[in-house]
């Protein structure tokens, strides 16, 4: 059998940097105020938020300087230190910020600032091929309960398509969402492809593949942060202590003590592999670029069929853009400011 694909990366991060003002926390994130600009609305009992322009990083924040609001720019904004900036990198922003910039370093940063606090950060373990975290196993081991678990409880959450009630997704959780930790376990490849004709439309999605997820919140995330950031071992190594402490999956046996069943292979397998496992900086790279060469790679052939079909007449083309400018993702609009800042053409 062909060694699995298994992969650790960071799917999410939530921090709040303290006593500093807009500059100091830009210098942390190694960003500039040029490729932020400001959303209509806060979050988190935040009345401002801005929004890289290049992905889904977020910063949220609260302003002292009452006067002029709607005209004082981001860059001379003070803000409530005490309250501080509250920084949202979702599990894509954090491949879109690893393009150009180190992610590792950036948590570094945060955590040697002395005022700081995490709230959250998600750990992603891939299996690209479901060899060892295989999402119907799991299924199959959770519903005859062939495990046991310190988590008390654990629930499934199925989607379908209404007209061939073909499954849209499936995922399995241990532990409540509410709590400071639990996981997550969902068949990846029914999430990309019911996303398909949107954000990841331009990415081959593999036949199979199984996702585990760990989110730690509050007090966990700041331990996982201490460890991550102190302790020279491989951040595998913390999930599998995770899951080692939290979770196991079992081989049914006649013993009445379900504490005494053996323990399935396939699980000591994926705790032998996850401790090895170095953090994977995944990039995604979704600029116009990308985009343009996605076009040139994929579907430049269809599109020449077609117009030659039409005789060349470029009218179709023509609607099919004018469509696709209605639905543009918000993916799309950050990419087209970010080439026109990079080509110094007025957004």
């Amino acid at each position: 059998m062909n060694k699995p694909k298994l992969t650790v990366t960071f799917d999410w991060l939530e921090f709040t940097v303290l006593q500093a003002q807009l500059p100091a926390v830009m210098e942390i994130l190694d960003l500039k105020w040029e490729n932020f600009s400001p959303l209509k609305v806060g979050r988190f009992g935040y009345k401002y938020q801005i929004k890289w322009t290049e992905g889904n990083f977020f910063i949220m924040y609260n302003r002292i300087d009452k006067s002029n609001e709607e005209t004082v720019s981001i860059a001379d904004t003070k803000i409530d230190i005490k309250s501080g900036a509250h920084v949202m990198i979702t599990g894509r922003g954090c491949k879109e910020y690893a393009v150009n910039h180190d992610l590792m370093a950036l948590f570094k940063r945060v955590f040697t600032w002395s005022h700081r606090n995490f709230s959250r950060i998600d750990l992603a373990l891939d299996d690209i091929g479901s060899k060892i975290v295989n999402f119907e196993q799991i299924h199959e081991a959770s519903i005859n309960g062939w495990f046991t678990s310190r988590w008390s409880k654990w629930d499934e959450l199925n989607s379908r398509q209404t007209s061939t009630n073909d499954f849209l997704g499936q995922t399995i959780y241990f532990g409540s969402q509410k709590s400071d930790l639990y996981c997550r376990i969902y068949n990846k490849t029914l999430e990309r492809k019911a996303n398909s004709n949107t954000d990841d439309a331009e990415t081959s999605i593999p036949e199979a593949w199984t996702r585990l997820e760990l989110v730690y919140r509050k007090d966990r995330a700041l331990k996982l942060a201490e460890y991550i950031v102190n302790d020279d071992l491989p951040i595998g190594h913390a999930l599998r202590g995770t899951l080692k402490q939290y979770l196991r999956f079992l081989i049914k046996s006649n013993d009445s003590n379900k504490a005494r069943w053996p323990t399935a292979p396939w699980w000591d397998e994926l705790l032998a592999e996850a401790e090895q496992l170095q953090l994977t900086i995944e990039k995604e790279a979704k600029t116009i670029e990308d985009m343009r060469d996605w076009v040139d790679r994929q579907i430049s052939p269809t599109l020449s069929a077609i117009l030659k079909a039409h005789g060349g007449d470029l009218a179709w083309l023509r609607s099919t853009i004018a469509e696709g400018s209605k639905r543009l993702s918000q993916k799309h609009k950050d990419a087209i400011t970010q080439f026109l800042q990079k080509e110094g053409t007025p957004a």
